[in-house]
């Protein structure tokens, strides 16, 4: 058996993790269980980097792994078709790097998601047709990116939604920016 081999269940993470950096692609998957988060981490990465077939083989079984690390770097590299199913992942970094790259007409059942930076990202790439259901978001930044790109029909409702100043004049500079409302 070859060294490298041999060292795939050695009893130190620290070796473990570099022959999972180093080993051939095709031995990956056995260390696809090991204890250490760092291993199971590296594994991700280079089956994600190699893509195709063995990819779509092995990554959407690391896609329930335990620790949030590996599944964000599963969700930055699975075959987007999975997407879905990751969706409701406990971990927000996950579920914004789900909102980064799932397919758009799966992005209204993020809408409501608990935390704003995910919610931001949705507004930035949902359908217009359902910004106006965002444009009351507690949250600033997510009204704010509904700004940059709802229909002008609905920015005077936003307007009386929130007095804050620096709401205001952050609105008063989307609009400023907008090319759609500019007048010739």
């Amino acid at each position: 058996m070859k060294p490298d081999l041999e060292l795939m269940n050695d009893r130190d993470y620290y070796v473990r993790w570099q022959v999972a950096k180093k080993i051939n692609i095709e031995h990956l998957p056995k260390m696809m269980n090991d204890e250490n988060l760092r291993v199971r981490e590296e594994i991700a990465i280079r089956i994600g980097n190699v893509g195709g077939t063995f990819a779509n083989e092995h990554l959407p079984k690391m896609m329930n792994d335990r620790d949030y690390y590996v599944r964000y770097e599963v969700a930055k590299r699975i075959d987007p078709k999975y997407l879905p199913k990751m969706m409701k992942d406990k971990d927000d970094y996950v579920r914004l790097e789900i909102a980064r790259r799932i397919a758009v007409e799966h992005l209204p059942k993020m809408m409501n998601d608990k935390d704003w930076y995910v919610r931001r990202e949705v507004a930035r790439r949902i359908d217009p047709k359902y910004l106006p259901k965002m444009m009351n978001d507690e949250n600033y930044y997510i009204r704010y990116e509904v700004a940059k790109r709802i229909d002008p029909k609905f920015l005077g409702e936003m307007f009386g939604f929130d007095f804050d100043p620096k709401y205001q004049m952050g609105l008063i500079k989307v609009l400023a920016e907008r090319e759609d409302l500019r007048r010739v």
